[in-house]
């Protein structure tokens, strides 16, 4: 994982020097860009992983840049200095956000605090802010063009990496969480660390979003991969809580070692296994496993309760694995 963390740094490392470079260099080579930060900031702002990305957060630097090069306009010919950088602000943020453009509230910020507190901005007219809008987009305009030149995202491939890396993660830890109800594993370090499969899922729920608001009646929405999200959230979350509460147990489940919902446990992920016969304990056998080895009821309860989420997660994730609809 760390290795393929450093190559993925490397990689954005190499896009915001390459985007930085070329910009730069237009911006030098323009006698129209009096400011080469403009571009830069642009570029270090506008700059992601994938391309959709890139083009949400530049439409918010583009908007934010225009909306407060109007507001700035209107404020300058009245007020200056941190009185007309607050007033201006006052006026801003209500109008991004009834216009629903949140996304380029930061730089707005920005972009006002330059024009208020530089000193040389004080002949502020609406040439100068055509100017520095053209100067934002070519800083924007470089770095959509190298986030798709550079190792673009295949992100329906990068999607079913990330599943097929979640059952395996995922089953590993059934398998012990099996084991350690049994007797036969004194411990289950590897698939108790919660950190890998919550990582794994927030990558997965980026990457969906991203195919989402790229392509909304694509495969994404035909494989119901949102859903699916969630549900990987909730196996994730109560195959962690069931392995906290086994570690409280006194003693092991020997007397359901033949129950269906346990021997199989393990295999609930694979998506060729019908698991509709899959059922969890039920009561009158684990009342029978409090007469044998005096675990407190609450506690059995509470290990019947995860179970039954558990596996009705599992259940209902296998669904939304197997059907499909049309667009």
């Amino acid at each position: 994982m760390t290795a393929e963390l450093n190559q993925q740094a490397l990689k954005n490392a190499i896009k915001y020097f390459v985007a930085a470079a070329i910009a730069g260099s237009i911006a030098l080579a323009t006698d129209q860009v009096s400011f080469i930060w403009y571009p830069l900031l642009a570029v270090v702002m506008c700059m992601d992983e994938t391309e959709t990305r890139v083009i949400a957060a530049s439409r918010g630097r583009m908007l934010g840049t225009v909306a407060a090069g109007v507001v700035g306009f209107v404020v300058h010919t009245v007020l200056q200095g941190w009185v007309a950088l607050t007033v201006s602000l006052l006026i801003l943020v209500p109008i991004l956000r009834w216009c629903r453009w949140q996304a380029g509230l930061a730089t707005s910020v920005i972009m006002l605090s330059m024009l208020f507190l530089v000193a040389e901005y004080s002949s502020l007219d609406w040439l100068y802010i055509l100017n520095r809008t053209i100067d934002t987009l070519i800083g924007v305009l470089v770095a959509i063009a190298v986030s798709n030149l550079l190792w673009p995202i295949n992100r329906l491939a990068e999607i079913h990496s990330l599943d097929f890396k979640l059952r395996q993660l995922l089953s590993k830890r059934l398998l012990n969480i099996q084991q350690l109800l049994f007797g036969t594993a004194a411990a289950a370090s590897e698939a108790q660390v919660p950190l890998e499969g919550s990582r794994l899922i927030g990558q997965l729920s980026q990457l969906v979003n991203d195919e989402l608001r790229s392509r909304p009646h694509g495969e994404a929405t035909r494989k119901h991969w949102r859903q699916r999200c969630i549900l990987w959230e909730r196996v994730n979350h109560h195959s962690m809580q069931l392995l906290r509460l086994i570690s409280w147990l006194p003693a092991t489940f020997d007397g359901l070692e033949q129950g269906p919902w346990l021997n199989t446990l393990h295999q609930s992920l694979n998506t060729k296994l019908d698991v509709t016969e899959l059922n969890s304990t039920n009561r009158r056998q684990l009342l029978k496993v409090e007469n044998k080895t005096n675990i407190p009821p609450l506690l059995l309860l509470a290990v019947e309760d995860e179970l039954h989420r558990l596996i009705s997660s599992i259940k209902s994730l296998q669904l939304a694995s197997n059907a499909e609809i049309s667009a």
